[in-house]
């Protein structure tokens, strides 16, 4: 399991990624030759979760924000023709609608406007990599259970040999998205290491790693399903990630308090989340999932999510049916 580290200051906002037309120019983009949806085990096919709970019977739809970048759902493009969406959160949707037996249809919302979205029942909840926190509970969430424990990554040239953990930080320039999880923990370090800071530099749109490529700063610290996506795993060769995975938290599935429909979709949602993550089919999408990029001279190439690690076990105690007892998880705030 990974440490956690009680570094956390005030939620500002989540994630705003680039666009993916900015992606593609830099080749760091999701692009390639096919679908890269992830089919689920076939033992979803077996077990019927239901739809009673959704707003109109037979479909859900789900409020997200598809300007936000890979890995978690952008629009088709050329080279990946053959869904009008593709990402993990998009695979993960197909499953559940297989389970529930229900039609799935992503909807476009400006990410900021996720509470206004499931107030005026827009859709039926929101998935867009949404943390399961105190403030977006305050903010009019309630959650499902975990469907990702996702954690903050360092990713640094492959040339450099001068960061490799955390503690490497203080006194380079590391960048981030304004307003991201990974400034709060910035942040807070800083205000308990006032002589020893780390410098950030702050963007609207800290992919594709145009700053760390050009040497304009020493390291990005990020959201990890960033930067595998966008570092670890990407076909340039160019980046590592060092450190291993830090401050867990949970993405959740945020639905209107208020919707009197809530707390049947609620329970049919978490159950097709345990059923996904006991036969297995969550962890193939983390682990074999993915979408086509371009490599070091153009040619396609298939990139995996890279997102399955052992702090996914921590998903198992939650599961509303039969919770497992992992060790070691950070805790869920219920308010």
């Amino acid at each position: 399991m990974i440490p956690f580290r009680h570094l956390r200051a005030p939620r500002k906002r989540v994630f705003a990624l680039v666009a993916p037309a900015l992606a593609l120019v830099m080749l760091l983009g999701a692009c390639g030759t096919g679908n890269a949806s992830t089919p689920p085990p076939s033992a979803t096919s077996t077990v019927h979760v239901g739809n009673a709970g959704t707003l109109i019977p037979g479909q859900f739809k789900w409020g997200e924000d598809s300007t936000g970048g890979m890995p978690y759902i952008v629009p088709k493009d050329a080279n990946n023709p053959n869904a009008a969406y593709y990402g993990y959160e998009v695979d993960i949707a197909n499953a559940m609608a297989k389970l529930m037996g229900a039609q799935e249809i992503p909807t476009q919302i400006t990410w900021s406007n996720w509470q206004q979205g499931l107030a005026s029942q827009q859709f039926d909840f929101f998935m867009n990599g949404l943390e399961i926190t105190s403030d977006n509970i305050q903010a009019g969430a309630k959650f499902s259970i975990p469907y990702y424990v996702y954690t903050q990554s360092i990713v640094v040239l492959k040339t450099n040999t001068t960061i490799n953990s955390f503690a490497d930080l203080a006194g380079k320039k590391v960048e981030t998205g304004s307003g991201y999880e990974a400034q709060n923990v910035m942040d807070a370090y800083n205000a308990a290491h006032p002589s020893d800071k780390i410098n950030e530099t702050l963007t609207d749109n800290p992919t594709p790693f145009t700053d760390l490529q050009s040497g304009r700063v020493d390291a990005m610290f990020i959201d990890t399903p960033i930067a595998e996506w966008y570092g670890g795993n990407d076909p340039s060769g160019l980046y590592k990630i060092v450190g291993g995975p830090l401050d867990p938290g949970y993405y959740g599935i945020a639905f209107d308090p208020n919707n009197p429909n809530t707390p049947t979709l609620m329970a049919e949602v978490n159950k097709a989340i345990e059923v996904l993550y006991n036969n297995g089919t969550l962890q193939k999408i983390y682990e074999d999932g993915g979408a086509y990029n371009a490599g070091p001279s153009g040619q396609v190439i298939f990139e995996k999510y890279g997102m399955w690690n052992d702090s996914q076990a921590c998903i198992g105690n939650f599961l509303p049916d039969h919770p497992t007892n992992a060790a070691n998880c950070p805790p869920l705030p219920t308010k």
